[in-house]
């Protein structure tokens, strides 16, 4: 879809008053993801009597055709999103992804409009056709890390429990510009925290207290010569429609602390702000994926129109009303002078989107990227020139699991090649079970860039050899142009939502660090560890 949005708005609720607008949003969340193989119930299996007679009994409440059945389904999901194909998940799974499916639209199989088909009729349909199991990505941890040599160095933090709820990691030049920073939102204690790497890795400083940080970007908001962070708030843990997000201004002052300003509340889960001067008019303007859920979410443009930073002044507008914006990194993408802002949709939309900035805050919406299926998965989105053709791509993860907790194998990382048409080319670079982040660097010294990527599975046990997955964090060497080598650098251990890369050390080379979460205190492993750096050795 093309064409200048109409800029749109509405009042929810006012901060300092200031309007927010909302927009609901209504539709299916289907999961799955295309590619599994279809297995039958082997002959025996204690699961095959019991899926026999799940197909007799509904083919005894529904007198529709298998013919009839397939047409009916497929025109009712295709009519809001794709169709998800059923191998996109293990059959046991699709009773509940259906009824979740109808319960959302408010049907029931009692209560469903003439043209849809009825409950049991679709589950009868997914039952049939969905394999028993779905199979595994290949693992490459016997590999280990090949040319890399790279030592694990824990951070835990002082004074909390070994319960960590790393969400972001990021290395930024926040007080020392010759030397990394790391800045870890928690977001189960709800903490901003400084960890400098490369100075004394015990100490680490509680900048401020903010309820779930989701994300963070160092800048200098007010433009006083002093960096300011900005955190994107989700308002709570758990996925929910409820608006307590919010977008919080951590003011930096010349003494080295930071003061929370909240610079909108009453949204639903946010989880990126960014900032640049969408405009043109000397001050920086804000853009917002607000995730949300399943009926509360979009992304919002917030212009500028401050006269006092005592009293900061946005006005907001709706970009897109679609829930499922996780990241909406800031590029000129089109090379025209302006920023341009790239957004990872998700939900059941799964859509990498470019909005190319026409100026006075209306943006052309570009179809980057659109996922075969609605559960694709998208977990994060990094923009780079991979491939040094002087343009920015886009590397992708889809790896999220979360929603209904199967291990999926079309999970991986894909690059987006720009080649000045939309959409990108997209190239799969890896499966990877899990994957949520991957971020782009070169790793080896050899003058191109490759890739590092973490998984983040947490309700997958150590203790499940029969489901062992291996690989937990990995990198991709760009052995030449445009071709990767998959190396092992971590197994069994799928904890780690976030990572990022830099020179911490300044020793002319790039390390990794990773970050740890669990998901409920008492189930799984309990983690004291909050973060692994993994300092690059290479000389």
């Amino acid at each position: 879809m093309t064409g200048s949005r109409i800029r749109d708005k509405r009042v929810r609720g006012e901060q300092g008053g200031l309007p927010f607008p909302t927009i609901l949003i209504t539709g299916a969340v289907f999961s799955g993801l295309l590619g599994a193989c279809h297995k039958e119930a082997p002959p025996g299996s204690a699961l095959a009597p019991s899926l026999t007679r799940e197909k007799e009994t509904l083919a005894a409440k529904d007198g529709l055709s298998k013919r009839e059945d397939e047409d009916a389904v497929r025109k009712f999901c295709a009519s809001c999103h794709k169709f998800p194909p059923p191998e996109t998940l293990p059959r046991e799974k699709w009773r509940e992804k259906i009824e979740e499916m109808y319960g959302l639209l408010g049907q029931t199989k009692d209560a469903a409009p003439p043209s849809a088909p009825s409950l049991e009729a679709a589950v009868r349909y997914y039952v049939e056709r969905a394999p028993l199991e779905l199979p595994l990505c290949r693992s490459t941890v016997e590999l280990g890390p090949g040319p890399l040599s790279l030592k694990k160095i824990p951070l835990k933090l002082n004074g909390v429990p070994p319960y960590p709820g790393t969400a972001n990691l990021k290395f930024c030049h926040l007080q020392d510009e010759k030397r990394f920073d790391l800045l870890l939102s928690e977001m189960r204690f709800g903490m901003i925290l400084l960890i400098q790497p490369s100075l004394q890795l015990e100490k680490t400083t509680l900048l401020a207290k903010v309820p779930h940080p989701c994300h963070t970007q160092v800048v200098d908001l007010d433009q006083d010569g002093v960096r300011d962070i900005l955190v994107a708030d989700l308002g709570t843990v758990t996925p929910s429609d409820v608006t307590q997000g919010s977008i919080v201004w951590l003011r930096g002052t010349r003494q080295g602390t930071f003061q929370p300003i909240p610079l909108a509340t009453g949204l639903g889960r946010v989880a990126d702000v960014e900032a640049a001067d969408f405009d043109g008019d000397g001050d920086l303007d804000l853009v917002v994926a607000v995730f949300g859920w399943r009926k509360v979410g979009e992304i919002l443009y917030l212009e500028n129109q401050t006269e006092d930073y005592e009293a900061p002044k946005f006005m907001p507008y709706v970009v897109d009303s679609r829930p499922g914006a996780i990241h909406v990194p800031v590029a000129d993408l089109d090379q025209d002078g302006r920023p341009d802002f790239v957004a990872l949709i998700s939900q059941h939309f799964e859509t990498v989107v470019a909005f190319l900035n026409k100026g006075k805050g209306t943006f052309d919406e570009r179809v980057i990227y659109c996922a075969d299926h609605p559960n694709w998965g998208c977990s994060g989105i990094q923009l780079v020139d991979l491939d040094g053709d002087k343009d920015l791509d886009v590397i992708l993860s889809n790896g999220d699991s979360l929603d209904d907790q199967v291990v999926k194998p079309y999970h991986g990382v894909s690059w987006l090649e720009n080649r000045g048409e939309f959409p990108f080319t997209a190239h799969r670079l890896t499966d990877l079970h899990g994957v949520h982040y991957a971020k782009a660097a070169d790793l080896d010294n050899d003058g191109d860039l490759d890739i590092a990527a973490c998984v983040f599975l947490p309700f997958v046990k150590r203790t499940m050899p029969e489901r062992k997955l291996a690989d937990s964090i990995i990198w991709l060497e760009q052995t030449a142009p445009g071709q990767f080598k998959q190396w092992s650098i971590e197994g069994s251990n799928y904890t780690h939502p976030t990572l990022d890369v830099a020179d911490f050390d300044a020793d002319g080379d790039e390390d990794i660090v990773v970050g740890n979460m669990t998901m409920a205190q008492g189930q799984g492993d309990t983690l004291e560890n909050w973060a692994i750096l993994l300092e690059n050795q290479r000389k």
